[in-house]
């Protein structure tokens, strides 16, 4: 038998009373907020003069230099993103202007050898017809 047996032996863990995902998953969710009464708004927490809220699995700043500074950071992603649009929609434009050119330029081409061969076969003088 240990000497210190009873002193440091785990204790029991009690039953956990059964929780509202029973509601939530039989009824759904808007159905378990009506009837809970449950406001899940954005969880915020404030230290100090910082204030962070939860939103969409991200922690947000929500008041300070630190608030205005995430706010222009999204604003700057967001005119990123759309001038990454704009710029591989003006790369295929001019890929598309590139073909094209390359098409009409071989079009031309043969347009000029054609009439050089036209040219020089108008030339030639035509030789009579010989009899056998």
């Amino acid at each position: 038998m240990p000497l210190f047996s009873s002193k440091f032996s785990a204790k029991t863990i009690p039953v956990r009373k059964q929780d509202t995902s029973v509601i939530k998953n039989e009824f759904g969710s808007d159905y378990a907020s009506k009837e809970l009464s449950l406001d899940l708004g954005p969880l915020t927490v404030k230290l100090g003069d910082f204030e962070v809220s939860f939103e969409e699995g991200q922690w947000i700043p929500a008041s300070g230099k630190a608030g205005a500074a995430h706010k222009e950071n999204i604003r700057l992603k967001k005119e990123l993103e759309r001038l990454e649009e704009e710029n591989n929609m003006l790369r295929l434009k001019i890929e598309i202007l590139l073909d094209m050119m390359t098409d009409k330029t071989v079009e031309a081409e043969q347009q000029a050898e054609l009439q050089r061969a036209q040219s020089v076969g108008s030339l030639k003088p035509r030789s009579k017809k010989q009899k056998w």
